[in-house]
């Protein structure tokens, strides 16, 4: 058997089992530029890497929750539907494993669904430009013909001898349009193709400490951003999805924010979506509290209380601010409580910038 007839009869089982994109490129080093230039070796996750696959999903849907809507005590992902992530990954590997594990071959996939991307050993956007299926957007995200940039991709590396392809990552089709870079609420995309990490709403929901003059540009988010990609016109005309081809989680788009504040491990796993909940509890939790900040609502003062008095403290750095946020005598009164008890100097500084800029 060729690589062409394997490659072409893995792609269209790809396609008849509901897998959007499919591309093929080779098992050479990508070389990635973080804070050093680096290689990131297909080999040494699989020894005897031949290629490497990348798939890809629509995820498109409509707009969440925003902080001018009714339901306001409630927070909200970005513009994907973050619900599929996690049930259209492993739908993806199982199809594409089982395929080639059946031909005698093995697959190894390029793990997205850990804290802070740690074990995401292949950048998956770099990999699916090489195998084809899109080009750089000057938001830095992939822009895929059919699909604009509502896609999610998935790598796998294998030793099958598939036949590969090996795209130029270096061309756009962005033009002189720069409408995403304008869209972006922080700046953090400062030039074409270059996005400040430190300024990027998406990575803070990760975890990543929000300094104060940031956190009003969060609004009600507890996971993602996504404005670069509802502002990009290659996405104007595209539809929500319809269904996908296996279940997806069934959860609420829009979370209710108080009870995240008290709420243990188990009310994370059935009410956040297995994507974001890949953050950390502590980090749905710092989201929250400042999402509450940011609506302003004097009920969520109670809930806020607690939190104040939380062994993490960048989760009492948050609560604090929110209070300050919300204002009256009941935040002043537990900020001013606080201040007697803090012991962390930033925390304290937190307090103090709070009660400084508190309405009565």
């Amino acid at each position: 058997m060729n690589k062409g007839d394997l490659s072409s009869r893995l792609k269209q089982y790809a396609i008849n089992n509901g897998i959007d994109l499919i591309g093929i490129t080779s098992a050479n080093p990508f070389i990635v530029q973080r804070k050093r230039e680096a290689f990131v070796n297909p080999k040494d996750i699989l020894k005897d890497a031949k290629a490497v696959i990348v798939t890809g999903f629509y995820i498109n849907e409509k707009d969440k929750t925003t902080l001018t809507e009714s339901n306001s005590l409630k927070g909200r992902y970005n513009a994907y539907d973050v619900k599929a992530f996690t049930p259209m990954e492993k739908h993806h590997t199982k199809t594409i494993s089982s395929f080639l594990e059946n031909e005698g071959y093995s697959v190894t996939t390029n793990n997205i669904h850990k804290k802070n991307h740690k074990n995401h050993k292949i950048p998956d956007k770099m990999a699916a430009i090489r195998a084809g299926l899109g080009k750089y957007g000057k938001n830095s995200l992939v822009i895929t013909q059919k699909f604009g940039s509502f896609i999610m991709f998935v790598t796998m590396v294998t030793n099958a001898p598939l036949e590969y392809e090996e795209f130029s990552i270096n061309e756009t089709d962005c033009g002189k349009c720069d409408i995403c870079i304008k869209s972006c609420p922080t700046g953090a995309i400062y030039a074409p193709f270059k996005v400040n990490r430190d300024l990027c709403i998406t990575a803070w929901l990760w975890g990543d400490f929000v300094p104060i003059h940031l956190r009003e540009k969060q609004e009600n988010r507890l996971f993602g951003c996504g404005e670069c990609v509802k502002a990009c016109p290659k996405n104007k005309k595209l539809k929500s999805r319809a269904e996908y081809p296996t279940k997806i989680e069934s959860l609420s788009d829009n979370p209710d924010l108080i009870p995240l504040l008290t709420a243990d491990k188990k009310y994370f796993k059935k009410t956040i979506a297995s994507f974001p909940l890949c953050a950390g509890e502590e980090a749905i939790l710092g989201n929250a509290i400042i999402a509450l900040g940011n609506i302003g609502d004097s009920s969520s003062a109670p809930a806020l209380k607690q939190t104040v008095a939380n062994k993490n403290p960048q989760i009492r750095a948050y609560s604090i601010w929110a209070l300050g946020r919300i204002g009256g005598k009941d935040s002043i009164n537990i900020l001013q409580n606080a201040l007697l008890n803090e012991k962390d100097s930033n925390v304290v500084s937190e307090i103090h910038y709070a009660l400084d800029t508190i309405k009565n």
